[in-house]
């Protein structure tokens, strides 16, 4: 199975609409976005573009801290503001998923998505000693990929991994790894690939996002 994998899109509604054709050129089985498709705190707020670009692509999803308003709970002004077809996409987003054999989150797996407090959480880094243990502790899958760090990251139960996105990583049979995908904002995307076990990352070329805190 190849999953192509979009996370924290923040509302470049023009770069996921990029990635998203070279996805079906790729000839993904599945997309899967990793939360933070919007971001309800910031100024760019194109939730209706994005929804749109996801619903027609049929990808699945995962919410995030930027996101979860649209998701469960959504209170009244954010009804108001989103078109239904919006509001009836982000209702169909999940705290986790499981697809191919793979974990899918927006936060480190050991967190809960369903607490703000922990889809909030900045308290260190996947690749930290502590952390990273509490993740594969938390699930039992080979892969697990997530979002919400804005880099390309890779970590196995002795530690970080020698990669930094720039190559494919091709997953040790011995091990287990969890993945951080670089951000779509900055035109990166990736394909995991569950028959090959392989995550071969990408990047949308001349990609200009809006000027943003990361």
């Amino acid at each position: 199975m190849r999953i192509g994998l979009v996370t924290d899109i923040h509302d470049e509604t023009a770069l996921l609409a990029r990635a998203l054709e070279a996805l079906r050129t790729e000839g993904v089985d599945h997309i899967v976005s990793l939360g933070d498709t919007t971001d309800l705190h910031g100024k760019w707020q194109d939730a209706d573009g994005v929804a749109a670009e996801l619903a027609r692509a049929g990808a699945l999803g995962v919410w995030g801290n930027h996101d979860f308003g649209l998701c469960r709970d959504v209170p009244d002004e954010a009804r108001a503001k989103f078109a239904p077809e919006t509001l009836a996409y982000m209702a169909g987003v999940k705290p986790r998923l499981e697809l191919g054999g793979a974990h899918f989150s927006h936060v480190e797996p050991w967190l809960n998505p369903e607490r703000i407090e922990d889809l909030w959480c900045f308290d260190g880094r996947p690749d930290d000693d502590e952390r990273y243990a509490r993740s594969f502790a938390a699930i039992p899958h080979r892969v697990a990929c997530m979002g919400h760090f804005h880099r390309w990251l890779a970590v196995t139960p002795t530690g970080r991994a020698e990669w930094d996105g720039s190559v494919p990583l091709h997953f040790d049979p011995h091990t287990r790894y969890l993945v951080v995908v670089g951000p779509l904002f900055r035109g990166d995307f990736a394909v995991l690939d569950t028959d090959r076990w392989v995550l071969e990352p990408h990047r949308l070329p001349n990609a200009t996002a809006h000027e943003r805190l990361t």
